[in-house]
């Protein structure tokens, strides 16, 4: 009884060795959904089982819902208030006071101009704005409550034709208009009375770039017109 036991475990190990190798090779997609399994019982009987195994699906940012790609602005957002103050000169440089609201944001939005805080005044906050002498340049001036906060996720990836909408935390294919409450303010500097000729090398001129330009050709250093 023993010897037909043997012969017959034997004879299933024999089996499920021929049936392993028979098995073809299975491809990396096929491999990421279910593996089989051989299992051989003391009996003899041999037994496939499937095993499923974790796929490498893409993760992706949730989809905006339509017509919400524009963000609103908070409740308390304000128009702020900005108005040129004076126009004047001081160390042969052209500057414009503007005033604002106490806490509003400004930036000089024309290449060559800044603007920095000149103190308070009535209630209003100063602003020095400067650059180049009898020029057009703009400030814009805004609400700092008209700020809208963005959305911390983990999951910022979006499909191809999809751009992550940062203050939603969602993919969108609209495009993203974000309300902002400023005011923009055209200047324009005054001329100031500068001998520009006493400049001899272009260094120097070029120091007082905002109200001299050094003529290359004639090589000297002229009043900017």
């Amino acid at each position: 009884m023993n010897k037909i036991l043997k012969s017959i475990i034997f004879t299933g190990l024999m089996l499920a060795g021929i049936t392993t190798a028979c098995v073809p090779s299975t491809s990396a997609s096929q491999r990421d959904t279910e593996t089989p399994v051989l299992v051989v019982s003391p009996t003899g009987t041999a037994t496939s089982v499937s095993t499923p195994t974790a796929s490498a699906t893409p993760e992706f940012a949730p989809f905006c819902e339509s017509g919400i790609a524009n963000v609103s602005p908070p409740a308390q957002c304000q128009t702020p208030i900005a108005e040129e103050s004076s126009s004047f000169c001081t160390k042969k440089n052209p500057y414009n006071l503007i005033l604002i609201n106490d806490g509003a944001t400004y930036e000089a939005l024309t290449r060559g101009f800044w603007c920095s805080d000149a103190g308070m005044k009535d209630g209003r906050q100063m602003v020095t704005c400067t650059g180049q002498m009898a020029t057009d340049y703009e400030v814009s001036v805004c609400d700092p409550a008209c700020a809208v906060p963005t959305v911390q996720a983990e999951i910022t990836q979006c499909p191809q034709g999809y751009n992550y909408n940062n203050y939603q935390g969602c993919c969108t294919q609209e495009f993203q208009q974000i309300y902002q409450n400023c005011a923009t303010l055209k200047l324009k500097t005054k001329i100031c009375l500068v001998d520009c000729s006493v400049f001899r090398k272009q260094k120097t001129c070029d120091q007082n770039s905002n109200t001299c330009l050094w003529n290359s050709k004639t090589r000297k250093c002229e009043m900017r017109k």
